[in-house]
């Protein structure tokens, strides 16, 4: 098995990572890729599976595209050990002036390595549309929003995209904007300058998918007047609601789009020496709460809380201690997302923190420094020990980390063999 798995590795390195069988041009490259192409396809059973199980995410359809062993080998592979964790996805403006234009590229935190799919442009032709993720049960998908039409991408890669539907009655320049099972909801992000009576700033509006029609209803609460912008909020959407907290003051809210209501307002008081807070979705039907603050004269912390998702109040860990179940970024990590030297602005230093995820994991990142890239985190299956079980840094793609751009975003989504599927086809 080892001599099998050298040789898919030789193999992937020469072919820039594809599982396509091919030949050289020279007749000596001939005969050796013959004979590691025989010692490919003559590999079954148990042996093929271990050797899939180590394949990349990104190659697991040229390679069931080998044979029909391979095609079962593959197969087998992901449902003994299928691959949950989320991708990061980076949507890069390399013109700010036509953003229309941009690529997308995707980190596979299986492989630990990035794909691009680049020179990708917006179904829109409107002159004025706002681009950019959305956060979705399903995990976020790209969206554009104009003054004429809806349209939200169907997989993480934003190769297919849905019939456009129309826009909410009310324009809006910066609203939170998520996909809720069945509904879309646009939240905020009015325009003063252009209301009409009876309208405000936090008005809301929701789209049903089945119904193809747009629905008033409550307002964002008042408790969040003057940061009912998607700029001031931080979202996270789940199979049944929207949650939104103001990252500033860790004031939370949930959605439901189907009684178009808000629930009751929680203000969390966790850490007061946090000073920015996001929100995303957690294990087991909870969230997850992240705050960053100063720690002395030079250091950074990062927290993760766990909330219930119905109460908004901490997870606690020990009924006796009423300890909350809380995590700590490692230091290490930290500091690859918020550096400092010598000579920095102090008040500076902790100012903002932004994190999207999925019940298996999800990525922090500092979207003031967007090229310190972002810091992955993995739940634990179980309830003992630590809320993570694994970090790592994420640095960005060396392509995007050379050249001098106006604007990135991030997102996060499961990926599946469809999704990789639909990437492979217009990658190529």
């Amino acid at each position: 098995m080892a001599m099998a798995l050298d040789l898919l590795a030789n193999r992937n390195a020469e072919t820039e990572r594809s599982l396509h069988l091919s030949h050289s041009h020279s007749h000596s490259h001939n005969h050796r890729d013959r004979d590691r192409d025989r010692v490919l396809l003559d590999l079954y059973g148990d042996v093929l599976e271990a050797v899939v199980s180590r394949v990349p995410s990104a190659d697991l359809i040229p390679a069931s595209r080998v044979s029909r062993e391979w095609r079962r080998a593959v197969r087998s592979s992901l449902l003994l050990l299928p691959r949950r964790s989320p991708w990061l996805l980076l949507r890069l403006l390399p013109r700010p002036s036509s953003p229309a234009l941009y690529s997308l590229h995707a980190f596979d935190p299986f492989s630990s390595s990035w794909l691009s799919l680049p020179h990708t442009s917006t179904c829109t032709t409107d002159a004025v549309t706002v681009t950019s993720f959305l956060s979705a049960s399903s995990g976020d998908r790209l969206h554009t929003l104009s003054a004429s039409a809806l349209s939200v991408s169907q997989d993480p890669f934003a190769t297919h995209w849905r019939k456009e539907a129309k826009a909410p009655k009310m324009w809006r320049k910066d609203a939170v904007v998520a996909e809720v099972d069945r509904w879309v909801v646009v939240a905020g992000g009015g325009c003063p300058m252009v209301l009409e009576e009876g309208e405000v700033v936090g008005a809301v509006e929701v789209y049903d998918k089945q119904a193809g029609a747009w629905a008033s209803a409550e307002p964002i609460p008042p408790q969040f007047d003057g940061s009912a912008y998607a700029t001031w909020l931080s979202a996270a959407a789940s199979d049944q609601r929207l949650y939104v907290m103001e990252k500033k003051t860790a004031l939370v809210v949930w959605f439901d789009p189907q009684s178009k209501a808000w629930g009751p307002t929680c203000q969390l008081r966790l850490d007061p020496a946090v000073s920015a807070w996001a929100i995303a979705i957690g294990r087991d039907e909870r969230l997850v709460a992240v705050g960053v603050g100063p720690v002395g004269q030079s250091g950074t912390k990062v927290r993760f809380w766990e909330l219930n998702r119905d109460t908004l109040q901490p997870v606690v860990a020990d009924p006796k201690t009423k300890t909350k179940m809380e995590e700590e970024m490692p230091t290490e990590m930290v500091q690859r997302l918020f550096p400092f030297e010598e000579g920095d602005d102090d008040t500076w230093r902790c100012c903002s923190v932004e994190v999207c995820g999925t019940d298996r994991g999800g990525y922090v990142y500092n979207p003031s420094e967007m090229r310190n890239g972002a810091v992955l985190y993995e739940f634990r299956e179980n309830e003992g020990g630590s809320m993570v079980g694994r970090w790592e840094w994420v640095p960005l793609p060396e392509r995007v980390a050379d050249c001098g751009v106006g604007r990135m975003e991030f997102g996060c989504s499961a990926v599946a063999l469809d999704d990789l599927a639909s990437f492979s086809r217009h990658s190529t």
